[in-house]
Formats: C-alpha cells, sequence, structure tokens
C-alpha cells in the first residue's frame, strides 16, 4: 500500500505502453457503449477530418485513471483529472502513458493530498497527444480521516464575446441523459477494465473490494457507461418495437450521409445549443471532479450547464466554435457522482 508519507515530490510514476489497436477500440466501445463513429469507423473519422478512427474522451480518461491507480495501489483515491487532448491518438498507434508526482499537501478537509503533474500520453507522432494533471488522496500512517467531499457549485459562466446564437443558452441547466438508465453490472466494470487492462481489485475481484472500505465492487471514477439501448440514436436496435425510429432511417438513408445525420442528432444530446452547419464535434478538454463511486446497481442522470462559446475558429479539423458545458452526473439516491466541464470543438469539415 502506497501511503503519503512514503511520496516523493518529482518522483516519476511508472510507465506503461498500450497499443491503440482497432480491437482495443471495439472492446471500449463494447464496454461503454459509445457508439460514436469516429472511435471505430475509420472511413467515417477520415469523412470527418482525422488521420483513422481516433481515442475517445473516456478512453483517455480511462488512461490516465490506470496510470494513477497502477502507482497508487487500491488505496489511491482520485479527486481529480484534468486533461487536454493536443491532437488525435488513432488506430494502432503505440501509446505511452507517462507522468510524475508534483506537490505533496494536506487538504482543508483533512485529507493527505498528491498532485499528478505532466501526465501525458504519446506516440511516434505525437510526443504529448494528451496531457493532464491530477490530484489524489492516499493513506496516512496517521490514521487521519478526511471529510466526505461535496461538489461547490462556482457561478463562473463565462459570457465575454459569445455569438448571438449562443447567448440565449449561457448559464442555462436542463436535465442530460441517463448514464446509464439500466443498473450498473459488474460484468460491465469488468468489460471496461478489460479494454484498459486495468486491473484494479476494488474494480473487478469482490473478496478484496469486499473487505475494502467500500465494502464492494465499486466502477473506476473516470469510467462512463451509456448502457444497454445506447446504439439506437446511432442506427442499430431502432427497430425494436416501441423505440423511437429516427428521422434519417426512416427516410431511407444509407452510407456516411445517413452517419453523420445520425450523429449530429445524438450530439444534441450533450450540449444546449448545436452551432449553425456545424455537424461535427471533438473534445478538446475536459475538468474532472469525483465523489461517490458508482456501484452494481446503480443508474445515474445528469444535468448540464452551458458555460461558454466562443466565437468562430479555423483549425486543421475545420471552422467552428468551441462550447464548454458543465455536466453533472448523480446516483439514483441523487448523490454526486462526478462533475465534468467539457470544451467541444463544433466544426464543418
Amino acid at each position: 500500500m502506497m501511503c503519503w508519507e512514503d511520496v516523493e515530490e518529482g518522483q516519476p510514476l511508472p510507465s506503461f505502453d498500450y497499443e491503440l489497436s482497432l480491437l482495443r477500440l471495439v472492446a471500449f466501445v463494447r464496454a461503454t457503449g459509445l457508439y460514436d463513429y469516429v472511435h471505430f469507423d475509420g472511413d467515417y473519422a477520415r469523412a470527418a477530418g482525422a488521420r483513422d478512427a481516433f481515442i475517445s474522451t473516456p478512453h483517455v480518461a480511462g488512461l490516465f485513471g490506470r496510470l494513477l491507480t497502477d502507482w497508487s495501489g487500491p488505496s489511491g483515491e482520485i479527486r481529480s483529472l484534468t486533461f487536454s487532448m493536443r491532437t488525435q491518438s488513432c488506430t494502432n498507434d503505440m501509446l505511452t502513458v507517462s507522468g510524475r508526482v508534483g506537490r505533496r499537501y494536506r487538504g482543508p478537509d483533512g485529507a493527505h493530498l498528491v498532485d499528478l503533474v505532466d501526465l501525458n500520453i504519446g506516440h511516434a507522432l505525437a510526443a504529448h497527444a494528451a496531457t493532464a494533471t491530477a490530484t489524489m488522496a492516499l493513506p496516512s500512517r496517521a490514521g487521519d480521516k478526511a471529510l466526505p467531499l461535496t461538489p461547490v457549485h462556482e457561478d463562473d459562466v463565462r459570457a465575454a464575446d459569445v455569438p448571438d446564437f449562443a447567448r440565449p443558452y449561457l448559464g442555462k441547466s436542463r436535465a442530460g441523459g441517463a448514464y446509464p438508465a439500466q443498473p450498473l453490472t459488474k460484468e460491465e466494470i469488468h468489460l471496461w477494465c478489460e479494454a484498459l487492462e486495468d486491473w484494479n481489485p476494488l474494480y473487478w475481484d469482490e473478496a478484496y473490494a469486499a473487505s475494502s472500505p467500500h465494502g464492494g465492487i465499486i466502477a473506476p471514477p473516470t469510467a462512463m457507461f451509456f448502457g444497454t439501448g445506447s446504439s439506437a440514436r446511432l442506427g442499430i436496435g431502432c427497430m425494436k418495437p416501441g423505440e423511437t425510429v429516427p428521422d434519417a432511417v426512416r427516410q431511407g438513408m444509407t452510407g456516411i450521409g445517413l452517419l453523420q445525420s445520425l450523429r449530429q442528432a445524438w450530439a444534441e444530446g450533450g450540449t444546449l445549443v448545436i452551432p449553425p452547419g456545424c455537424d461535427e464535434i471533438a473534445v478538446v478538454q475536459a475538468a474532472c471532479r469525483f465523489f461517490v463511486p458508482m456501484r452494481p446497481g446503480d443508474t445515474g442522470h445528469t444535468q448540464l450547464r452551458m458555460k461558454n462559446c466562443s466565437q468562430r475558429k479555423k483549425t486543421k479539423l475545420g471552422e467552428g466554435y468551441f462550447i464548454t458545458t458543465e455536466r453533472l452526473l448523480y446516483n439514483q439516491r441523487n448523490e454526486p457522482v462526478r462533475s465534468q466541464e467539457f470544451t467541444v470543438f463544433h466544426y464543418h469539415v
């Protein structure tokens, strides 16, 4: 067990390599239910301006999460993770995941905290494809207990120089999707572990997890589970009796045109407004804070709030707008699970 007193500022975290094969991309889609075509369909990804099918946001978060708990052991708790995706990691890239210890200190709640810095995912075409910082709480030999974490709502909507189409939505909230809508299973958590090779025993070893302070298996804090039925809005399973059939399917569209139409409708579920003429999306930054873990049997529901929208920008992907949205996830007991602030580039190729 890694104790707070054992940590030295500046020490490197044990790095690992991870081949981003098509099999791993598909395994991750299977584990999460995130059926976004750009993360497994090379033809679609190239049509959207990418080099090939590329890694998803929760996949990046999961790799950083594995790096942290591989180092700390299962007693370490991830408090926060902020990461930027500087360029894409695509099919068959060999990723190296690394980082080092920054500061060691006591938190205002009494927790024994460590900041992890220079967290990095790199590959042959990009030394810094994704970068991150994180904060973890570690056990102490003193045995002090930290206070329970609670979310702090900050009214930090950034309204300077916002396009007219977005201004009415600034600061507004609405209910988001259910993640997952059906009770989470141990098998879904295990699939996440398989896709990432993340074998923290809290996530899969029932005997170990039962003896831990959690009293049973928990999901990784970075894990996102869209669950059964999540594929219907992207064209798979929508013929189920009682399911809403997307307009593009009813109209008989096929090929890339069908996928583009379905994906634009799907993207509307993660934001309060879609910029006009921008039918593609790419997450560029995420800031996450973690509170209570998800457990087998839990369901989740979200609340969305728009915090900012840029003026039109031109990037190597295309032209569009950077929109920042806060997503709060609660379990069925209305306990806060995590907060996520996503900055997403909505663009036209």
